[in-house]
């Protein structure tokens, strides 16, 4: 447990510094750390699958993170940095925050 909160903290730090740029209209450097975040997530994600499955316990609402995953992906093929940065800043990081508050996890 105590890895999947070190990799979540990582990764909304690499989230926080990428949705500025994005803000910031720094679209170069926000979109290289889009593809940071894309691998960090896909980390954490699957260390939480595999949690879960040897736990038995649901330790994050996985319709609520990977819906907002999904329309990430959309921001992403119409080249929407903005909505990018806002689905990232309100809808994921606040999913991956709450699993650890929720679970004590820090």
């Amino acid at each position: 447990m105590k890895k999947i909160v070190e990799m979540t903290k990582e990764l909304l730090n690499y989230i926080e510094e990428m949705t500025d740029c994005l803000y910031q209209n720094k679209e170069k450097e926000g979109y290289v750390l889009l593809n940071t975040v894309i691998v960090k997530m896909e980390q954490v994600l699957g260390e939480i699958i595999s949690y879960q499955k040897v736990n038995s316990l649901r330790i994050v609402d996985e319709e609520k993170l990977l819906g907002a995953v999904e329309e990430a992906f959309k921001a992403m093929q119409e080249k929407d940095s903005v909505l990018i940065a806002d689905i990232f800043s309100y809808d994921i990081k606040e999913q991956l925050e709450l699993m650890i508050e929720t679970n004590r996890m820090n």
